[in-house]
């Protein structure tokens, strides 16, 4: 059964960073997925981040790209429930099966805004169709918080993306300007140790972790 996924991320390569090899996967079993970026990212890039964001997203098979277009880092000072209104309007327009989104436990004030948008428009309500919610590790936000309890990244959701690691990384360098030099987590080296961590976890080469907030079995 084909589904409709959406991932929303706050920035331009936070959705591939986070999940590009499993949104890849999904791509290659028939399914259709939608990016949704929520802010402009860093504002000395943003004059072509939109054009690089769609040539990335095109490379793992994702051929629409949603930019809400808020300012970088200024996701908290709007009302939450603009941003809130904003996805429950994609929502009603995709009717999404699953949404890929930030952990709630970033140290980026973007990626936490988005999460509790996205997490408020997906409340089960009745007579709607439930959502999986799934949320994703963004390397450099993720890692560099606090480690307590309830903001550290505990993934219980593994997906193989050994085939589709190749492909996340060349997505990746059309986000070259957003790059890093190893050892910088954001780096193509630290991507891909990551995916070594990950799939060790489950004994295959590369993998990409989550942390389920809802999963239904409908």
């Amino acid at each position: 059964m084909t589904e409709r996924v959406l991932v929303i991320g706050a920035h331009p390569d936070d959705e591939l960073l986070g999940a590009g090899g499993t949104l890849r996967r999904l791509v290659e079993e028939g399914h259709e997925v939608v990016s949704v970026i929520t802010a402009l990212g860093r504002k000395e890039e943003v004059h072509h981040m939109q054009k690089f964001s769609e040539r990335a997203n095109k490379v793992i098979g994702i051929n629409e790209v949603i930019f809400l277009k808020h300012a970088n880092l200024e996701l908290e000072l709007i009302p939450l429930h603009e941003l809130t209104k904003e996805i429950e309007e994609l929502i009603e327009t995709y009717k999404p099966s699953k949404i890929f989104t930030h952990h709630y436990g970033d140290l980026n004030s973007d990626h936490l805004v988005t999460f509790q948008a996205v997490l408020t428009a997906t409340r089960p309500l009745p007579g709607r169709d439930p959502i999986e919610l799934i949320t994703f590790e963004t390397v450099s936000s993720s890692e560099w918080n606090v480690a307590t309890p309830e903001k550290v990244f505990k993934p219980n959701y593994f997906v193989n993306v050994t085939n589709q690691m190749d492909k996340k990384i060349e997505a990746l360098k059309h986000y070259e300007v957003e790059m890093r030099d190893f050892p910088h987590p954001r780096s193509y080296e630290g991507v891909r140790h990551l995916g070594n961590v990950r799939g060790m976890t489950i004994g295959v080469p590369y993998a990409e972790a989550f942390e389920i907030v809802r999963r239904i079995w409908k």
